[in-house]
């Protein structure tokens, strides 16, 4: 999904003691929300106001890129699930970007990835994305 706009940019937060930051960006074709560290107990429900946030700003798509995500608890995996369901409920195409063992085990484990839309990295979401918004 190339785009002629110039993206926006902005870091959300860090958490200082789980060392985990939330990043968003912005363009004409999609939101990006980023998280580097972990996802656990502390950092999960700033995530999940964060993709609150950003599904009510109704993105043309939301892409969540999990790529530098180390560790998440069960409750990392709820938030993921609810910002799915959110989307796709709010007609907003949703894709996630994991390749890290910490994601892509537990979502494969619990067979996770019949509804949770992995993909392996920025290049293959925004080509499914793309392809999504053909058949809406």
């Amino acid at each position: 999904m190339p785009s002629t706009v110039t993206s926006h940019h902005r870091d959300i937060e860090t958490d200082r003691h789980a060392r985990t930051r939330i990043t968003v960006t912005t363009t004409a074709d999609a939101t990006a929300v980023t998280v580097t560290g972990d996802l656990d107990l502390a950092t999960s429900p700033r995530l999940r106001d964060r993709l609150d946030d950003e599904l009510k700003l109704r993105p043309r798509a939301l892409i969540i890129d999990l790529d530098a995500v180390g560790f998440c608890s069960s409750g990392g995996l709820s938030v993921l699930l609810e910002a799915v369901t959110n989307a796709h409920a709010r007609g907003i195409p949703c894709a996630i970007i994991a390749t890290q063992r910490a994601i892509i085990r537990p979502v494969k484990l619990l067979q996770l990835d019949r509804v949770l839309p992995l993909h392996s990295d920025r290049a293959e979401a925004e080509t499914w994305l793309a392809l999504v918004a053909r058949l809406r």
